[in-house]
């Protein structure tokens, strides 16, 4: 059977398929961009600063520089040797390689540098490593002392309610402390210093450096970590 159109249908027939495929044209680009552009026309800012953890061989890892602002539990810049603990409050095993580590390093008056780095297995938000981190971090804002830190350490098995308790134990007159922990800007601070930890290779607590060899808890012990400190000091 043969379809006769005449002009004007052939016309009409031609503007709506090409209609058609202009519309068609517009929703894939609009899918297009909203898959895979940011609408904006730029990334949000945390993609720049996003930290992807890194896998690297634990004889290639070195330590951070010394920094003024780094957690200092004892000794001083001029101490013979440092040595730093990343470790997990709410992990027994890193609590026992800094009570073992501290307790050598106490007896030797100032000679060894320690200084904690949080790095606990989750940093969402209602965790209780990363929730004790931003808690020890306040307070250290706020408070010389650090009470705090000695706190979470006596902890041997942390719940959220220790934090609470503990908060309240050290809750200072204006409240601060109370407020700091709802910073986001804190919150994202500590944070940014756990992921620049796997961004560097360091995965794990308790992951600890004397000078610069590391001694990951996989494959080290505190005899091992404790003979390395005492070569510095012979």
């Amino acid at each position: 059977m043969n379809i006769r159109l005449n002009p004007e249908k052939t016309a009409l027939l031609l503007i709506i398929i090409a209609g058609l495929s202009l519309l068609g044209a517009v929703i894939w680009k609009n899918y297009e961009t909203r898959t895979q552009y940011f609408l904006s026309g730029s990334p949000p800012a945390e993609i720049f600063t996003k930290i992807e953890p890194k896998s690297v061989p634990y004889n290639q890892i070195k330590p951070p520089a010394f920094m003024q602002s780094d957690p200092l539990v004892m000794g001083s810049i001029t101490s013979t040797v440092g040595v730093i603990i990343y470790g997990d409050y709410a992990d027994p095993k890193s609590l026992t390689f800094y009570k073992e580590i501290t307790d050598m390093a106490a007896r030797q008056k100032g000679r060894v540098r320690v200084i904690w780095h949080y790095l606990p297995a989750n940093d969402k938000d209602g965790e209780v490593g990363y929730e004790a981190s931003v808690l020890s971090e306040c307070n250290r804002l706020i408070d010389p002392a650090w009470s705090a830190h000695g706190l979470l350490i006596d902890k041997s098995n942390l719940k959220r309610s220790d934090l609470e308790i503990i908060s309240n134990q050290i809750m200072d007159a204006e409240n601060m402390l109370w407020a700091c922990r709802r910073d986001k800007d804190i919150q994202d601070y500590v944070r940014h210093g756990i992921n620049l930890a796997r961004g560097d290779g360091i995965d794990k607590a308790p992951f600890v450096f004397v000078g610069t060899q590391a001694f990951p808890s996989q494959t080290s012990s505190t005899v091992e970590i404790l003979q390395s400190i005492q070569s510095y000091l012979r």
